[in-house]
């Protein structure tokens, strides 16, 4: 089976010299990462590669293998150095990063977050992870803005994903838990209510209502927008995962050994600060 669909099929080229899945260019939706997070993400990628996604990766064989959100491509290339063919997508402008980092043109390739496909084949992908990214899908502003098809896009975008899987291939999915009442990575939802704002600026850390609807995800997103596909569903841990790092520095002994004493039962529930499942294809 051929990984790649055929050049010119749907791929056309970046000024950089990378795949982009597009009609045009630049009608792409450029990506904003500043000099500072995208030298951040550098020594943390390869840290969480090393540390979380593969260990998760060699659970079962596998030798394609998609990051999907790559940011710079620092976990691609981890997994890649391991031996595996790893591939990484992201949106326009991280381009001219990869070209800076000599990263390859046949491994990374650029999508349209508003009308997501992938440059890959059914089934041609054994394992796909995506970290921290599910929560910018179907927003206007990268997170609190949702869009009034934000159901429909999310949906769109993880079914996207699941048809690139070969049949026992796994897909690695995470982010802030909206079940988990506080989140420290982002601020509030733009529909959040007065209590909420309130909240959040006496503790300094979004705290968010544990139900209805929120830019965040939860557990039962997953079988809603996979709903008729055949896959199974295991919740994971976020031990070796998190750093905590943007916990206040007097609670992170208290927060790591929350989530590594935390029962496994629970580990699907709002007491994990992160929705984080491995999501199998069955059929």
């Amino acid at each position: 089976m051929s990984t790649l669909l055929p050049p010119g099929e749907r791929i056309v080229r970046t000024s950089y010299g990378y795949g982009a899945v597009a009609d045009d260019i630049n009608s792409l939706h450029r990506d904003v990462t500043t000099e500072d997070y995208a030298s951040e993400q550098s020594d943390y990628h390869e840290a969480k590669a090393r540390s979380y996604v593969l260990p998760a990766l060699r659970e079962k064989p596998a030798v394609t293998v998609l990051d999907v959100g790559c940011g710079i491509g620092g976990m691609v290339q981890t997994i890649a150095q391991a031996g595996y063919q790893a591939f990484g997508v992201d949106l326009i402008g991280l381009d001219r990063r990869w070209r800076e980092l000599d990263r390859p043109t046949d491994r990374f390739f650029v999508v349209d977050p508003m009308r997501f496909a992938l440059p890959f084949s059914d089934g041609a992908i054994d394992f796909s992870f995506s970290l921290g990214v599910i929560e910018h899908v179907g927003t206007t502003d990268g997170h609190a803005e949702r869009r009034s098809d934000w159901h429909e896009m999310r949906q769109a975008w993880l079914r996207e994903i699941f048809r690139t899987l070969s049949v026992g291939g796994r897909m690695l999915i995470g982010g802030p838990n909206r079940g988990f009442p506080i989140d420290v990575a982002h601020g509030l939802d733009s529909r959040a209510s007065p209590w909420e704002h309130w909240l959040t600026g006496r503790i300094g850390r979004s705290v968010h209502k544990t139900w209805g609807d929120n830019f965040l995800w939860g557990f039962d997103d997953i079988p809603r927008y996979l709903s008729g596909l055949a896959f199974t569903m295991e919740p994971r841990s976020v031990e070796g995962l998190l750093d905590f790092g943007r916990v206040p520095s007097a609670l992170r002994t208290v927060a790591r050994a929350y989530i590594r004493y935390m029962p496994s039962p629970l580990l699907a529930t709002g007491m994990n600060p992160w929705m984080l499942a491995v999501i199998t294809r069955t059929d």
